[in-house]
């Protein structure tokens, strides 16, 4: 197996920056703290979280293209009894694994980053990452609206992004180099990342914010297509793409964390979940290169899981082309350099 690392430091004070706010961002500790540490079950199926992204697709391959691990796939040849559950709200994903159900995390390094000094107060759940999926190389992006021409004209501006979530690493990277900090903005949080109206992207639509922190389907739709917003079908008048992580492919990590006490218990499953996610990986990645029925087959369930629509194929593709799989190379990489 790879060398495993804790991450245990924080995110800054971000979180706890007192500016308006759409929802009430308080530090994840308080948010998490009233949950109980549970065991995790040894018996009936591993919950395993995904989130929309494109890099999830190997995972919901792994499994065989199903929400409970199909008999054939990578998963099951591994020896593992999966059910994958989509969860955005990463507060939602931490309840569940402090409680002991679920043992893994799925988010951002920034992410997991966020949670570590809630996590570590116990041992148990103190979080290992243990494989890196994706670097998102064009899949998040800034939009912003007609009035904001650089970074440096968001100074005092009001900035949408979602709580605890995984825009946090690269919203702090643009401000840096903007020579910005969090708090020369006012930082709007939102529940969501996509889907509802309690997201950046709506936040930005209904003049809520001047900027907002985005998936790729969500910049598009507001941009008329990556282009200039006409306003019509759910763009905004003059938005457009300031930036995305085309530019800035190595600033968010996409990974899979465990927690402590359930790696030292099943060590053994772990390695075979890393596995099979490799091999999902793998198997994605010959099939989109084609042209055949499978093709077809893959993108719908996958629009499906990830944008509740088995219609929405060409978002669930576009999210696939900004997620660059980093294997077995890269993962030696991360955990090596």
């Amino acid at each position: 197996m790879f060398r495993l690392f804790t991450l245990c430091t924080l995110l800054g004070t971000l979180l706890a920056s007192p500016f308006a706010a759409a929802i009430d961002s308080k530090p994840l500790t308080q948010i998490v703290g009233s949950t109980s540490v549970g065991s995790v079950s040894s018996s009936g199926p591993i919950q395993v979280p995904f989130i929309t992204w494109g890099g999830d697709m190997a995972t919901l391959l792994a499994n065989g293209n199903s929400f409970k691990t199909a008999s054939g796939s990578p998963f099951a040849k591994n020896g593992l009894n999966l059910k994958l559950v989509r969860e955005d709200i990463f507060t939602n994903q931490l309840k569940a694994y402090i409680s002991g159900k679920s043992p893994f995390l799925r988010g951002t390094v920034g992410m997991i980053q966020q949670a570590s000094d809630a996590l570590c107060k116990d041992r148990r759940t103190c979080p290992k990452v243990v494989y890196q999926m994706t670097w998102s190389a064009g899949g998040d992006a800034m939009v912003v609206g007609p009035n904001i021409r650089t970074v440096a004209d968001l100074h005092g501006k009001r900035l949408a992004v979602q709580a605890y979530g995984p825009h946090l690493d690269y919203l702090t990277k643009v401000l840096s180099d903007a020579g910005l900090s969090p708090n020369d903005v006012k930082l709007v949080w939102m529940r969501d990342l996509t889907g509802t109206e309690k997201t950046p992207g709506e936040a930005l639509l209904n003049g809520k914010a001047d900027a907002a922190m985005v998936i790729i389907p969500d910049a598009l739709a507001l941009t008329s297509n990556g282009n200039v917003g006409t306003g019509s079908e759910g763009s905004l008048r003059g938005a457009r793409i300031l930036m995305s992580t085309r530019t800035a492919n190595k600033v968010i990590a996409d990974v899979y964390a465990v927690r402590s006490d359930y790696l030292d218990a099943e060590p053994q499953k772990i390695e075979s979940f890393v596995n099979g996610l490799m091999q999902g990986t793998e198997r994605l990645q010959k099939t989109l290169a084609s042209q055949g029925g499978q093709r077809s087959t893959v993108l719908k369930f996958a629009a499906k899981a990830l944008l509740d629509s088995s219609q929405a194929t060409a978002d669930a593709e576009a999210l696939y082309a900004d997620a660059q799989f980093v294997g077995y190379a890269g993962n030696v990489q991360f955990f090596t350099d």
